[in-house]
């Protein structure tokens, strides 16, 4: 593969919808978060829905997110007592009398576009836009013997660093030796595709590694095994056995700011195991993994900082990395172009390399 070199910048497409929160999070107070340097505050109105605005207050300047949820289901800041309505509107300034509205507009706030879907509060980062398309739909797991874990981990990354990460099968024969793979090598072979709006690879022969269904070498025993990305920022990692296992790990990510990303991981499985008993090893065993990855990524931003940029050589084995990153800059560049009118989504397909590699692990 090419080299891929000096990445000063980072990428962030905006027409896209990204995760502000999980449903469960957001309950009676408002919740302040920042995408990509922006402050945005999320909350539920009187019924229940869920609302983003821009976090400030047009009056004095005061955190939204610092308010609460008036009883008419307003937000209502803490400094003055306005409130305003999901769409932004300030519909009281408590002491105001005479015919001056307080619906005035450059009383205001910019609302964002926001949707509730699988347990997600997704956040369209166009204030007043009408998104293009519908959120990112996580998978469906029904029935006994199914079951989700969900948590959530702030990294110190770029949000593409992140998802390469996520979806990198080398690093964890080292990084997660012991807990993950680095045992006895094996041959596996990548097979990538291309996805609407992403990739996927799909490993061939991997050795299952666990329990009663443990693979050994000459074992017929295999994992069916996917990694998928989704533009703009979505992880997916899926395992099956059949007849005894399918666990799908949906990874949804924030970009905080250019080098700090929110991520929440939904886990979702099916097993001949009760539920009950599969859970907690599914939550100890990634949290232990993913407090690896978060210590790795800290210190490879850290030397990004340091060295003034990104610098990345590259070879077969990176199945995914430049793929992410050549789909994120292509969505940026098409917005770009779509707004000053010289053109739309080109549709042309990714260079991510070699369709196919062999390797060990």
């Amino acid at each position: 593969m090419d080299e891929i070199a000096g990445r000063a910048s980072v990428a962030f497409p905006r027409r896209w919808w990204y995760p502000a929160c999980m449903s469960n999070e957001l309950k009676g107070k408002p919740v302040g978060i920042t995408l990509m340097d922006e402050p945005v505050v999320v909350f539920r109105d009187g019924a229940g829905s869920a609302h983003a605005l821009a976090d400030r207050c047009p009056h004095r300047n005061m955190p939204l997110s610092l308010g609460r949820v008036a009883d008419d289901g307003c937000l209502e800041c803490c400094y003055h007592g306005w409130r305003f309505d999901g769409d932004g509107t300030c519909r009281a300034v408590p002491g105001l009398l005479g015919g001056d509205a307080a619906a005035s507009p450059n009383r205001a706030v910019a609302a964002y576009p926001v949707e509730e879907r699988d347990g997600v509060v997704w956040l369209w980062p166009e204030a007043g836009a009408t998104p293009a398309r519908p959120p990112f739909e996580l998978p469906s797991f029904d029935g006994a013997g199914t079951g989700q874990v969900v948590f959530r981990y702030d990294l110190e990354s770029t949000m593409h660093a992140a998802l390469e990460n996520a979806l990198d099968v080398p690093h964890t024969a080292f990084l997660h030796r012991g807990i993950f793979r680095g045992g006895d090598p094996r041959e596996i072979t990548a097979v990538r595709r291309d996805l609407p709006e992403g990739i996927e690879v799909q490993y061939l022969g991997e050795p299952v590694g666990m329990g009663p269904i443990r693979g050994k070498q000459g074992s017929a025993t295999t994992f069916d095994h996917w990694d998928r990305f989704f533009l703009p920022g979505i992880a997916q990692i899926e395992y099956r056995v059949e007849g005894w296992l399918r666990i799908v790990n949906t990874i949804v990510h924030l970009p905080l700011s250019p080098f700090r990303t929110r991520a929440w991981f939904v886990v979702r499985f099916w097993t001949r195991l009760p539920a009950a008993v599969v859970k907690p090893i599914v939550l100890a065993r990634g949290k232990q993994i993913l407090r690896q990855d978060a210590w790795a990524l800290e210190h490879q931003t850290e030397q990004i900082r340091r060295f003034g940029g990104e610098q990345y050589s590259s070879t077969d084995l990176d199945v995914m990395g430049n793929g992410i990153w050549r789909l994120l800059r292509r969505a940026e560049r098409d917005e770009v172009a779509a707004g000053n009118g010289s053109g739309v989504a080109d549709g042309s397909t990714p260079e991510t390399g070699t369709d196919e590699v062999t390797f060990t692990i």
